[in-house]
């Protein structure tokens, strides 16, 4: 469906997103607009290591490891809003 399918490859155990490393990113990679754009979709992002993210959204779990700016910002631009419609509270059954 949409944009998320759209630039995605089979997942692996190096890419469990399946991010495609020649497709741009809708947000430069790493950059301030991808965090406010995690912020409002609900992820809180904490940088532990020079290239190492953790996101969560409103619960400690499940935590997203990113270990790129690149991988962040291809999360951030193309399955960060498929993640939290499913990750809210009212979508659990």
């Amino acid at each position: 469906m949409g944009i998320a399918n759209n630039h995605a490859q089979a997942a692996t155990r190096n890419n469990l997103f399946g991010f495609q490393p020649n497709v741009p990113s809708l947000f430069e990679d790493g950059g301030k607009t991808s965090h406010q754009w995690l912020e409002h979709l609900g992820f809180s992002v904490n940088k532990v290591d020079q290239e190492h993210w953790v996101a969560t959204h409103h619960t400690a779990l499940p935590e997203l490891h990113f270990y790129s700016a690149r991988e962040l910002a291809q999360f951030a631009s193309y399955k960060a809003h498929h993640y939290a419609k499913r990750l809210l509270p009212e979508n659990r059954t």
